[in-house]
């Protein structure tokens, strides 16, 4: 690791690409972040939207419930994903 460090101090430009690689993987790792946390706040919308129009009462604790519930299966669901994804590449790369 340190020579590594050394390499990178000691070459503006491999510190330059390296800098860029971060930032493009920051990047994507943000993108993805967001579109999760899109596709959650769309289904929390849309559930309240359907109980407000079927009349049903919301309680704070049914709320709550239902958001932690489905953040849940949406966090599983991306773990298992990218533990598929990764699976993948480990077997493609072998």
């Amino acid at each position: 690791m340190e020579n590594f460090s050394n390499i990178l101090s000691e070459n503006p430009t491999y510190l330059i690409i390296a800098v860029v690689f971060s930032v493009v993987i920051l990047f994507s790792l943000a993108k993805k972040l967001l579109k999760i946390t899109l596709v959650v706040l769309s289904v929390f919308i849309l559930w309240t939207a359907y109980t407000i129009w079927t009349g049903q009462e919301i309680s704070n604790k049914e709320l709550k419930e239902k958001f932690i519930e489905t953040s849940e299966r949406v966090k599983n669901s991306a773990i298992k994903k990218a533990q598929q994804k990764s699976k993948e590449e480990f077997l493609k790369n072998k």
